[in-house]
């Protein structure tokens, strides 16, 4: 778990080892293999549709998506070191914090901020993002983590 003396709730412990990591599987095969769906998924096919010359930013983005899955999944299951913890949610709150700046731009850019021209995947989108970056926040803040010392004084 964590270092000896820190303790971190239970919730983050599953969801940053598995649920974090499980759910990026999905979209590094949709990034690689499926393209044109992951475009979709943020700027619909009559506005903009793929074009593979554009391919290596999929490849990219995958290879990006597939390293924080290798930290998450990996890194925080081989320490306990509650710094290392740290350190790795707040780069990846950098990267969640810019999916929803840029999703914020991208609909903003499309003309589809009013509430009757977002998608259902739009929507999809900005609660997942919103909310593994609330989960972020607290976790970095120190909900849930806490010094075993003074909880036993407690």
């Amino acid at each position: 778990m964590a270092s000896p003396s820190v303790h971190v709730h239970k919730f983050y412990d599953i969801w940053f080892k598995w649920v974090d990591p499980l759910t990026l599987i999905p979209t590094v095969y949709a990034t690689l293999f499926m393209p044109e769906v992951m475009l979709d998924s943020f700027i619909p096919a009559q506005m903009s549709p793929y074009n593979p010359d554009h391919g290596f930013l999929f490849h990219q983005l995958a290879a990006l998506f597939s390293f924080i899955a290798v930290v998450q999944g990996v890194v925080l299951r081989i320490t306990g070191d509650i710094k290392v913890w740290r350190a790795v949610n707040a780069g990846i709150l950098l990267v969640d914090i810019s999916m929803l700046a840029s999703l914020y731009v991208s609909l903003k850019q499309q003309d589809r901020l009013s509430l009757g021209e977002i998608r259902g995947g739009d929507w999809g989108n900005l609660f997942f993002t919103s909310l593994v970056t609330l989960i972020r926040v607290a976790f970095l803040s120190g909900v849930g983590v806490s010094d075993k010392a003074r909880v036993k004084r407690a």
